[in-house]
């Protein structure tokens, strides 16, 4: 089987300013969560008046149940953008109004505890709220980053991708680095500011993509608006995607949530006498950094070869972290690991995108990140509390093979497409 390329662009082209406007949106979606995450566990603790553990606890289990519902949200709302776009030639009311819809959730969550006090019917609606509100961000996720697929042409997408990893590792650093900053702002104070930011960053977008062509791709021209998409001949694909994208984010939540924590308290933050979330929110921040470096490197190899490779050599490094070489050996080993896991960020949306044809960008995109959502979710509740449940040799052992598996499943998936790049 043929894949399209996710555009008909020339192959060198990147249409950056369209790029950023993507990577603000997703940086607001990301800031949005962080906020949430932050927030939920005092709601919880608010409303239900449970001790500040046990509401912890709850808040856990909340997360757990929001990520199994993206299991299906995100590839059925993928799906449906796909349609959208062959009916429409764009996805961007169908974003919009799911961004309009989840700021509007969103800022009603602390108005909710604030004014609701503490009794039945306010439970009631802020957990409703907590998961609508969940699924709509789901919905408009898929939508929003098949987008890539129209900015960057096939062999530069992992460059585009570097730009969405840049500011997805500096938004990710705001967690362990201002935490504190955050709740000090309050919580009506920090919900309004994230709305703010994720609808200006969806507005953004909106008119960056005034300047894109609607009709960017003959192979939806060739549809029919009732002929069915082929969706039966890329079932092997997109189950390839979801393996793939399950495998990434059971390795990424692993290594940046237990394996990177427990070494930094471990070994680097006695040497080098600096705080643990100092030394987290750096990890994130070089994880970004080294996006543009691994940029390079992808002009030079095939994207899903270099992710293959990437990903043998964060099993290698895991190898040499579990061997306990002290201290500056520990911030080497990362800084290297890092750089590859920074690779395998920038080339994840390209594998999706390059696994189908460009008629199901957002369902292929979806299958990635309901793989993804659903190995998040199926490990928290197998393993609540990953840090007295499991060993830092075992969990070192379960990072490495998972990111190997990762690495087989897009080996197979080379074998079911044929070739590397689609064409």
């Amino acid at each position: 089987m043929t894949i399209a390329s996710p555009s008909n662009q020339a192959p060198d082209q990147v249409r950056w300013l369209q790029v950023w406007g993507l990577a603000s949106v997703q940086g607001a979606m990301t800031l949005t969560w962080i906020a949430y995450a932050i927030y939920l566990p005092q709601f919880i603790e608010q409303v239900f008046g449970y001790p500040t553990s046990q509401a912890q606890q709850f808040a856990a289990l909340i997360l757990v149940i929001e990520n199994v519902i993206a299991v299906i949200v995100e590839p059925l709302f993928g799906g449906l953008s796909d349609r959208w776009q062959r009916w429409y030639s764009t996805r961007m009311p169908f974003i919009i109004a799911a961004a309009i819809a989840s700021t509007a959730l969103f800022v009603g969550l602390p108005c909710v505890v604030i004014f609701g006090g503490a009794n039945e019917i306010t439970r009631i609606l802020l957990l409703s709220l907590a998961i609508l509100w969940a699924i709509v961000m789901a919905t408009f996720r898929s939508p929003v980053m098949c987008l890539l697929g129209i900015f960057a042409g096939a062999t530069k997408l992992p460059q585009a991708g570097s730009v969405l990893t840049l500011v997805g590792g500096f938004v990710a650093s705001i967690r362990p680095l201002g935490t504190k900053f955050i709740l000090s702002l309050g919580a009506p104070a920090t919900f309004t500011i994230a709305s703010i930011v994720l609808l200006a960053s969806a507005a953004g977008l909106r008119s960056a993509m005034i300047y894109i062509p609607k009709n960017l791709n003959p192979e939806l021209e060739k549809l029919e608006k009732n002929e069915p998409l082929p969706i039966r001949d890329c079932l092997s694909n997109l189950a390839i995607v979801l393996f793939v994208g399950a495998a990434i984010g059971l390795g990424i939540r692993l290594l940046m949530g237990d394996v990177l924590p427990r070494t930094i308290k471990a070994d680097i933050t006695g040497f080098t006498g600096l705080p643990f979330e100092i030394l987290m929110g750096a990890a994130f921040i070089a994880q970004g950094l080294v996006a543009l470096l691994t940029a390079k490197i992808s002009k030079l190899i095939d994207n899903k070869r270099l992710m293959i490779i990437s990903f043998g050599c964060i099993a290698a490094g895991l190898g040499l972290l579990s061997a306990g070489y002290g201290a500056i050996a520990s911030i080497i080993i990362i800084l290297f690991m890092l750089t590859c896991l920074s690779a395998v960020n920038n080339g994840m949306i390209a594998f999706a995108l390059t696994m189908v044809p460009k008629s199901l960008s957002g369902l292929t995109v979806g299958m990635f990140f309901g793989g993804l959502s659903g190995a998040i979710a199926v490990f928290g509740y197998l393993v609540p509390k990953p840090a007295e449940m499991i060993s830092t040799p075992n969990v070192i052992l379960l990072t490495a093979i998972v990111f190997l598996a990762a690495g087989v499943g897009i080996a197979l998936g080379e074998r079911i497409t044929g070739k590397f790049v689609a064409e």
